[in-house]
């Protein structure tokens, strides 16, 4: 065999594919410079440098839940620091600026400076509706919000964005070709370590159905996606400059993911100044157990359901005596949140507990208020919650909280036993709620603990740490 001309061959064959690839991938780099080039131009030349732009990246901006505090309380916060800059919105939102306006002060019970909070109405927010996507959601999610970036970007180009959704993927979009400035607020990481080993044990869940954990090569086949998609969750996460956290448990995961260490924890703002003014007045509330949370599949509201069905089945004296109930408080962002309220009207009528249970959907802050002031037990199920605003709620508002047993309520707001309970099964659930509703004389400490434990959630706290958080991006565009 003559092995120099197997050599010389294969010499030849390398050869030919270098220029092939040449030939093919150089043009495709050239032309990638040569659009960043332009359209950085095209988006920087006509840009007003008298007025600092700063841009909230919110699709969803009147869904009403924790986020959106987080988002109203952030501009406020830095209109009163630095009231010269210009503060939009990108919204997908269609409703009037007015009709926003009084659903913050109806919701949240806050004002902010209306001439100086601008909305940019964005078309194509259907790309990042889960619905959108029903397989690979997460990749398809993401490519959705890299479009919408675009349209955004297009109707106005930032010095300042900040994504307070946790798309991060529109992060290289505002950074690469209109050289914006990136912070985010993480709510909750796309993806997590927690999520990888749940798929990896072929765990049952909300995102990962039976027919997935059940199936050997559909569970290596969704691992290895999800590995991929965290690859590249972290070069996204890459262009940003400022990085904030509502809690320990997300801050962890983000440090894990995109192995930066300048990430700092912010908790969400909570109104427990308001909540604390409630009365205590633990012997004289009712045996309501309180619900508060958005109507998403992650919340796990059929849990509830089912710790509410043991409780009565356990013990009567829950449906006879002390005529318990369970009041699921939250909001829908769409017809799926809608469908899933009515399949939970539909399993409660199942489980033979309809007449102990209400639903109360979009309610205004005063009917919330009221209910805080009446119930003893809060119930929160969702596993790994990134934080938990709800439960923060209840124990200012004198609720003794029973919350999942993970994440965010666990690592940063109930001390077990001592501010509340930390639960996982509809059993630990129930024993737990029972204690407290038939025991009720023994939590009276508790109940006062429990409101003296969230004073560092407060929404004067967050506002201070989120504005200090920008102080040196403003400082240095003062003295450019």
């Amino acid at each position: 065999m003559n092995y120099d001309l197997i050599v010389i061959g294969l010499s030849l064959i390398l050869t030919i594919a270098i220029i092939f690839l040449s030939m093919v991938l150089l043009p495709i780099t050239i032309v990638f410079i040569l659009s960043i080039i332009y359209f950085r131009y095209k988006f920087t030349k006509n840009k007003d440098k008298s007025t600092i732009n700063v841009a909230f990246f919110h699709p969803y901006c009147t869904a009403g839940g924790g986020g959106e505090r987080v988002l109203w309380c952030a501009i406020r916060s830095l209109q009163n620091e630095y009231p010269g800059i210009k503060i939009s919105v990108y919204t997908g939102d269609q409703k009037e600026d007015s009709e926003i306006f009084a659903m913050i002060k109806k919701t949240f019970n806050l004002m902010l400076d209306e001439k100086n909070c601008h909305f940019i109405r964005l078309k194509k927010r259907g790309l990042v509706e889960a619905s959108r996507w029903p397989r690979f959601t997460l990749i398809g999610q993401s490519l959705g919000s890299m479009v919408l970036a675009w349209e955004a970007l297009n109707l106005l180009n930032p010095d300042l964005f900040i994504d307070s959704m946790g798309y991060a993927f529109t992060y290289p979009i505002f950074k690469i070709f209109g050289g914006s400035h990136i912070a985010a607020y993480i709510h909750y990481p796309t993806i997590s370590t927690d999520m990888l080993s749940k798929v990896s044990n072929s765990t049952e869940s909300y995102n990962n159905n039976e027919s997935i954990s059940k199936s050997k090569f559909k569970t290596s086949a969704k691992l290895i996606y999800y590995k991929l998609f965290s690859k590249l969750y972290y070069l996204a996460g890459k262009f940003s400059n400022i990085v904030m956290c509502n809690g320990t448990w997300t801050a962890n995961h983000i440090r894990n993911i995109w192995k930066i260490d300048r990430v700092s924890i912010v908790y969400p703002p909570v109104d427990v100044e308001s909540r604390k003014a409630m009365p205590l007045n633990w012997m004289q509330r009712e045996n309501i157990i309180l619900s508060i949370a958005q109507f998403r599949p992650e919340k796990d509201h059929p849990l509830q359901l089912y710790t509410l069905a043991q409780l009565l089945q356990k013990y009567p004296i829950h449906k006879n005596e002390l005529r318990t109930k369970l009041v699921m408080v939250g909001s829908c962002r769409d017809q799926q949140d809608r469908d899933r309220v009515e399949s939970l009207r539909k399993l409660s009528i199942e489980l033979g507990i309809e007449s102990n249970v209400e639903f109360k959907i979009g309610i205004p802050i005063q009917e919330l208020n009221r209910l805080l002031e009446i119930s003893s037990v809060g119930i929160h199920t969702m596993w790994c919650e990134h934080f938990g605003i709800g439960v923060v709620e209840l124990a200012a508002a004198g609720v003794i909280p029973v919350a999942h047993n993970s994440a965010g309520p666990k690592e940063d707001i109930v001390k077990h036993d001592q501010t509340g309970f930390l639960a996982s099964t509809k059993e630990e659930y129930a024993e737990y709620i029972h204690e407290i509703l038939a025991f009720r004389e023994k939590y009276k400490d508790m109940q006062q603990k429990a409101r003296e434990s969230v004073d560092r959630f407060s929404q004067e706290n967050f506002e201070n740490h989120f504005k200090n958080s920008f102080s040196i991006f403003f400082d240095n565009k003062k003295n450019q």
